[in-house]
This record gives C-alpha cells, sequence and structure tokens, in this order.
C-alpha cells in the first residue's frame, strides 16, 4: 500500500489547516520527529528586524569577548620567545643570530590565533576551567608543530639554537597563558562592554539560584541581567518584593527587554514551565544564542557531547569506567610527577624533619588508617602536626566547646584546632605536612590526583561509608588522592557533604586533563592558602 492510501492518524499534532503536506506525511512515519520539526519552525517563524539587529550585536560582543583572551595567548607566547632567545644566546654562540630577527618571532606567536579558534578557545563564553585548559594545550602543541616547521627551514644555519627555542617555549607556554589568560579575564570583567548579556528562564527558586551563581562567575562571560518568568510567577514574584536582587522580567514583554538591554544569550531551564520544549518557545526565537541546561534530575559532565541519533540529537555522556590505557595513563604520571618531587624536594624534607623534631616531643612522622582502592586500609603517611595524645586532647575539648562541637559535626575539622602545634600550624596551612603520602603514590596505594581518603572512624568519616553507601562504593573504585577537587574548591570550608559531591564530581568526569589541570590548581591553592 502507497504512503498516501494510508490513513492519518487520530490525535494528529498538527491542527493548522494550512499545514505543509510534508508535515502529514513525515507524521504517519514518525510522529516525534514531524512535531519536533514543526515546532521547531514554528519557533522561528519571527524572523524580524529585531532578530537581525541582535544576530549582528551578537558577533560584536563575541569578538570583544574574546579579544582580551587573544592578546593573552599573543602576548604570553611572544614573552615565552623573547626570554629562550635570550637564554639560547647566552648558552650558546650560534644563538646570537636568533636575537636579530625579533619580529619573526613576534609574528610567529600569531599562528596561535586561528588555531586557538578552531580549539574554541574564542570567544571562550561558558568554558570551564577545565575544558579551558585542555583545549589551550591542544592548541599549544599545535601551535609548536608549526612554529618547528617554519623555524627548520627559515633558520637552516642555526636549527639547533631555533630547536632549543622551541623546546623551552613548550615547557612554559601553557603555563604562561593559562596564568595570562586568568589576570586578563579578571581585569576585563570589570568593564561592561566585556562578556554577553543573558536573561535566565526558569521557575522562580531554580532561577534565582542560577542568577546568583551566574553573578559569582562572570569571569566565564555571560553577565546575567534578569530572569525571564511567566505571567503568573511573574506577578506573585513582583507582589511579594523577595526578589530586589534578582531582576524579573514577564516573558511575554522579552522582545522589548532584549531590545533595551542588548540581550543576546538566554539560558533555558527545562524546569520551565511552556507547552513546548522551552528553548523553542517562540518567544525567544528573536534572542540569537540558547543554552538548554540539563535537567535537575541529571547534571551533565563536563566531557558530554551531542551526536546524532537517526533524525535526533542526543547527548553523549561521558564519564564511566576508564579503560587500561587511560589508568596506565594515570599511573605512569603518577610515578613520573611523584620521583621528580622527591629527587627534587629531599634536602627541604631534610631540614622540616630536624624541625618537626626539636619543635615538639614525639614522632617525626604520623600514620592513620585510610579507606583505599577497593576498600582495602591502608597507612597513610603525613609530617606529625599534633601533639601525642592528640584523641584524648580532642575529645576534651569538644566536650567543653559546643560551638566547637557544632563546627566539627559539619565539617569535620576545626578552625583553631586545640591538638596542633606551633610547627604543625604552618605545615598545616601550606599543606605540607601532606608531603609524605608521595611515598603512598609510588607504592599504588594513593594516586596524586582523586577523592581525599576517609578514615573509618566514628569521629571523622563513618558517615560516608554508613550514609552514603552509592557513593562509598564509587569511592572504592579509585585510588584516593593527594589533592583534588575538594581541597582546590573550598578545602576547610563548607560543609562536609560537599566533600562527598566533590568526590563524586571527579569520578564522573575523571580524565587526565582533569588531573592536570588540578595539580596545576593546586599549586596555587597553597601558595594563596585558599580555604586555610
Amino acid at each position: 500500500m502507497s504512503l498516501a492510501a494510508e490513513p492519518l492518524v487520530e490525535e494528529r499534532p498538527f491542527s493548522d489547516a494550512t499545514q505543509d503536506i510534508r508535515y502529514i506525511r513525515l507524521d504517519s512515519l514518525d510522529r516525534h520527529s514531524a512535531s519536533s520539526l514543526h515546532k521547531y519552525c514554528q519557533s522561528n517563524l519571527r524572523s524580524n528586524e529585531l532578530a537581525t539587529r541582535l544576530a549582528n550585536l551578537s558577533n560584536v560582543q563575541s569578538l570583544l569577548t574574546a579579544l582580551p583572551l587573544m592578546f593573552a595567548d599573543i602576548v604570553g607566547l611572544t614573552c615565552c620567545f623573547m626570554t629562550g632567545m635570550l637564554l639560547v644566546a647566552l648558552a650558546i654562540p650560534s644563538g646570537n643570530a636568533l636575537l636579530a630577527n625579533p619580529e619573526f618571532f613576534a609574528l610567529l606567536s600569531l599562528i596561535i590565533l586561528p588555531i586557538g579558534r578552531l580549539a574554541g578557545l574564542y570567544p571562550g563564553l561558558g568554558q570551564g576551567s577545565v575544558m579551558e585548559f585542555r583545549q589551550l594545550a591542544k592548541a599549544l602543541i599545535a601551535a609548536h608543530m608549526v612554529f618547528a616547521g617554519i623555524g627548520w627551514f627559515a633558520f637552516a644555519e642555526h636549527r639547533f639554537a631555533f630547536l632549543l627555542v622551541c623546546g623551552f617555549v613548550f615547557s612554559i607556554s601553557l603555563p604562561s597563558t593559562m596564568t595570562l589568560r586568568f589576570i586578563c579575564r579578571h581585569l576585563a570583567k570589570r568593564f561592561s562592554c566585556w562578556g554577553v548579556p543573558t536573561l535566565i528562564l526558569a521557575e522562580p527558586g531554580r532561577g534565582y539560584e542560577l542568577f546568583r551563581r551566574m553573578k559569582k562567575e562572570v569571569e566565564q562571560g555571560y553577565r546575567p541581567v534578569g530572569l525571564l518568568l511567566e505571567p503568573e510567577d511573574y506577578w506573585i514574584a513582583s507582589q511579594s518584593g523577595v526578589t530586589s536582587d534578582v531582576p524579573i522580567y514577564d516573558i511575554r514583554a522579552v522582545d522589548e527587554v532584549a531590545a533595551s538591554k542588548k540581550i543576546t544569550w538566554v539560558i533555558v531551564s527545562p524546569c520551565a514551565k511552556r507547552e513546548v520544549a522551552p528553548v523553542l518557545d517562540h518567544s525567544l526565537a528573536p534572542i540569537p544564542n540558547k543554552i538548554l541546561l540539563s535537567s535537575n534530575a541529571l547534571d551533565l559532565s563536563i566531557w558530554d557531547h551531542m551526536f546524532c541519533v537517526g533524525s535526533t540529537t542526543g547527548v553523549r555522556f561521558g564519564g564511566g569506567h576508564p579503560g587500561t590505557p587511560k589508568l596506565i595513563a594515570k599511573r605512569l604520571l603518577d610515578i613520573g610527577l611523584t620521583s621528580l618531587a622527591l629527587i627534587g624536594s629531599f634536602p627541604f624534607l631534610v631540614v622540616l624533619c630536624i624541625w618537626i623534631k626539636l619543635g615538639s616531643k614525639g614522632p617525626i612522622f604520623y600514620s592513620q588508617k585510610r579507606v583505599g582502592l577497593g576498600g582495602k586500609e591502608f597507612r597513610a603517611w603525613k609530617f606529625r602536626t599534633m601533639q601525642p595524645n592528640a584523641d584524648k586532647v580532642l575529645d576534651d575539648y569538644l566536650a567543653t566547646h559546643p560551638e566547637a562541637k557544632e563546627e566539627w559535626d559539619k565539617t569535620h575539622k576545626l578552625g583553631d584546632d586545640p591538638r596542633v602545634t606551633k610547627v604543625g600550624k604552618l605545615l598545616r596551612a601550606t599543606s605540607i605536612d601532606e608531603l609524605p603520602q608521595l611515598w603512598n603514590v609510588l607504592r599504588g596505594e594513593m594516586s596524586l590526583v582523586g577523592p581525599r581518603p576517609i578514615i573509618d572512624s566514628p569521629t571523622y568519616d563513618a558517615c560516608y561509608i554508613r550514609d552514603y553507601p552509592d557513593e562509598y562504593r564509587a569511592y572504592t573504585s579509585v585510588r584516593p588522592g593527594l589533592t583534588g577537587l575538594w581541597q582546590v574548591r573550598c578545602r576547610n570550608s563548607g560543609v562536609y557533604e560537599l566533600r562527598i559531591y566533590w568526590d563524586m564530581y571527579y569520578i564522573r568526569n575523571w580524565c587526565i586533563w582533569l588531573d592536570m589541570y588540578l595539580i596545576m590548581r593546586t599549586v596555587k591553592t597553597v601558595l594563596m592558602r585558599e580555604g586555610s
């Protein structure tokens, strides 16, 4: 039987008498695809003068947002090249020939711009720190391959000197450009012309949370302007007056708001109450850029990607259990960096041992049973920072200080811990007390990056094991880490549940790039004593 002779489905999603025949035919084959396509077309019918103006404005805003990052990359690479040339010229005579061509190296640095654009570094809107780190590393690797190829022919008589310069630049360009990007972002966000004005479409509770979170993270490039609400929600919110710090707008006036506030982006929460998919709502058609967030039931991973599934599109979820090659790469990273750290810091560790021994009575090192991979216990080593009778001192202190007891119950830490010695306070503030755990990393009991090792004790982490059995099983599927997301995100601040949250976030999003980023981020956390 031909397609035209087949009976129509009784409950048709399109009631418009002027409906194009192709939608009706598609509906008879695939009702869902037909309905989705029709709604998408409906939402884009409002291609008017405002939509064109906002689309043009979006291009200008993206360029202004990208300029500071482009400047940081060019300046970072140029400075690395100049420094490398000076060092090579001092080291070998043939390096002086390179100093005669500084403009060549400045022009060479411009190669990062097209490569960075292909890597998604510009304008860099909504790009998380880890994703930016990975993409910048890939772009720099590609740029250095181009540098080496050009220099091989441009400096045929001084190839060895040029390759030395390239090797030096390769070794320092990533931390240098990341640092400059961080500085430029924080300077640029002070100017209203940087970033993109953004509206949020969501239910009130979710919308207020998103607005305040985005206000604290303007360096991502989004400048939240206000919250779009349904007419009934808008009326209730405007009457109650509880949202004075969050501007609210009726979704029926989105055209006027977008025109007056120069809105080119909208963040859409799937919990928004709309008849069609909220991101396809016809009211939002003039706004050129839309982002559909994950639902309340499931947060998407930073490594998730969009993939075609037949005629529709879905999200490929990242994470899961990593394969053997990735686990081998992680272990090699642990062994390599740990060996270098132990060899380089050996004289410093000897001085620390003497200082601890002279500072108070007791052993230099302290070990404690921790739960590791597969739920097996191991002894984690630290420099001793507490008095020998630390447990008794803590029990007595908590019994006589109810405010300290409350703090301990929330965070399992004390801001002013009576057990800690004078030397121990400095060691803890700088996290030097945990350096002996490098030995645990070499033995394979820990990793450089991972969830912080827990203690199966009623005083410490028994609630982790007892109250969060699923999370605990996930924790025992990986090696605990010397550093991790919890340490760089909140360290000694925040409630204890944040630790479990960041543990699960790390396991869900693990990648070798995340480990490398967190190692670099830990250095900043320690040097700036964040959360100490």
